[in-house]
């Protein structure tokens, strides 16, 4: 039986770079599209892809633009390293090619190889290729250089097929892009990066090269932009284990830690301190017991607080309250900080009562992060103890705060407030507040009153975790039978539940 992909073979015969060369390609493009996926994988065999690439051979933006449509179709309907075996050749040429439209399809292709690990085995043995896309790293265009460095990111993850990534050619050729210029040295810093995030022993092996010396010394770079960039990709090595055992041996932790309580009362602050608060609240997010240990950083951090500049207020309560995402974060901040604690809350309750939306918006936000404890966690006495701490140094009325705040007609603030009080709703103290304070029952099985579906499901949530909690019977007398029904049936019913209305028909008289 023919199959309409037979009309291929003729229209590739007759492909020539002339007057009907565009109607030709649009013709095989739209044969290509009309047939299943599986009609064409069993058809690729007898298509001349070799041809196909002759008609990039050409100034032709649309003869380019149609001829990488259609050798996307046949090289993506391949199974994936099939291709790079077959084609590697044809891929040279193309990252060669002067039209970023080419390089980008080659690259893709690249790209589905590195990111398989059952196939990438076979992008490491193609050391030209490799070279050819690490040279595109330095290339001008941004857009095609993120793509070839994002080749380089997912190779790194494959085992033993990114040893390739510390071979001499690789290594060699970094070294010689990465002195073009300071963007290009920060896109082959990212790439070792990545490969030393992937185990210690890659991770010793890389810094055998000597990359990451001068990126550590970055850190003291009078550029501010190199500063930065310098914490954004130590923050990324530090979120394993062995790197940040490597940042420690290397002391960058306490030089930064320093180096943060110097900025505060420099010039720059508040361009630097930010990202120095990140890289170090990064590192106490996953090592809570540096804030016993590096004290420059906890005063510094501590003091922020208090600063008049309202900015470095916001990214400190922010770096504050992802320490505490983590119970041991909770137990650090609780333990180590101890009666400065209040501070911080009273703070964070003096900007949600008295700040513009934005500022409001990000204290919610860090104040439902700080709340929050897991399912699995609930039965935490500490934990529990210590939330409740924090909510009333908070405000002495912490549901009270939370319900007036939601009278604004802010949206997004409403979904944060609304999260707060459902981090809160399992706390046997939280669920007194709630049952002394007007209108919030009424309010919480009122489903008509939310501006949009994530505060109705939130609400709904906060019904859920109430009738959980007094199923149990954890909580003793504190809501009447009355409401407890009123909660049982309202979640029985579910978050869009609309109750019939019943009508009356009257009819004139004579």
């Amino acid at each position: 039986m023919s199959s309409p992909l037979d009309s291929v073979t003729v229209l590739l015969a007759g492909l020539a770079t002339g007057n009907n060369c565009l109607t030709t390609l649009e013709k095989l493009r739209l044969l290509l599209v009309s047939v299943s996926t599986q009609e064409l994988k069993d058809y690729i065999p007898k298509i001349d892809v070799d041809r196909l690439f002759t008609c990039l051979t050409t100034t032709n933006r649309e003869q380019i633009r149609l001829t990488c449509e259609i050798l996307s179709l046949i090289l993506g309907s391949l199974p994936r390293g099939q291709a790079l075996t077959k084609y590697e050749d044809l891929y040279l040429q193309g990252l060669a090619h002067p039209d970023n439209q080419v390089k980008n399809l080659i690259l893709h292709q690249i790209q589905m190889v590195a990111g398989d690990a059952t196939v990438a085995h076979q992008l490491s043995s193609c050391s030209e290729l490799l070279l050819s896309c690490l040279r595109l790293v330095g290339f001008d265009e941004s857009s095609i250089a993120c793509d070839a460095k994002r080749i380089f990111g997912s190779l790194s993850n494959q085992g033993d097929a990114a040893t390739v990534l510390l071979s001499p050619p690789v290594i060699s050729e970094m070294r010689v892009i990465a002195t073009k210029s300071d963007t290009i040295r920060y896109r082959v810093y990212e790439i070792v990066v990545a490969i030393g995030s992937t185990s210690n022993d890659m991770l010793l092996s890389i810094d055998e090269t000597g990359f990451l010396n001068p990126l550590l010394e970055d850190v003291d770079s009078s550029d501010i932009i190199i500063q930065l960039n310098a914490l954004e990709l130590l923050t990324v090595l530090m979120s394993d284990k062995h790197g940040r055992g490597y940042l420690i041996q290397k002391r960058i932790i306490e030089k930064l830690s320093d180096k943060l309580s110097q900025s505060v009362s420099d010039i720059l602050a508040s361009l630097i301190v930010p990202g120095l608060l990140k890289f170090l609240g990064t590192f106490a997010y996953h090592q809570p017991e540096m804030l016993s240990e590096y004290s420059a950083f906890t005063n510094t951090l501590f003091n922020l607080i208090q600063d008049s500049d309202l900015s470095l207020q916001i990214v400190a309560i922010e770096t504050i309250s992802f320490i505490s995402t983590e119970e041991q974060g909770k137990r650090a901040l609780h333990n180590i900080l101890g009666n400065r604690m209040e501070v911080v809350m009273k703070k964070m309750g003096s900007l949600m009562n008295n700040s513009n939306s934005e500022v409001r918006l990000k204290v919610v936000h860090a104040v439902a992060e700080m709340f929050h404890i897991p399912v699995n966690q609930l039965e935490d006495e500490e934990l529990l103890a210590i939330v409740e701490e924090w909510s009333t140094m908070l405000n002495p009325k912490p549901i009270q705060l939370i319900t007036n705040l939601m009278k604004q007609p802010f949206n997004e603030m409403r979904l944060e407030l609304l999260t707060v009080l459902l981090n809160l709703s399992p706390q046997p103290w939280a669920q007194k507040q709630m049952s002394f304070q007007p209108g919030l029952i009424e309010f919480l099985l009122d489903r008509g009153a939310e501006p949009n579906k994530e505060c109705t499901e939130c609400k709904f949530r906060i019904v859920e975790k109430l009738v959980e909690c007094n199923k149990e019977s954890k909580f003793g007398d504190i809501w009447t039978p009355s409401v407890i029904a009123q909660l049982k049936g309202h979640a029985q019913e579910g978050p869009w539940f609309i109750r019939a209305q019943a009508s009356v028909a009257f009819e004139s008289g004579p």
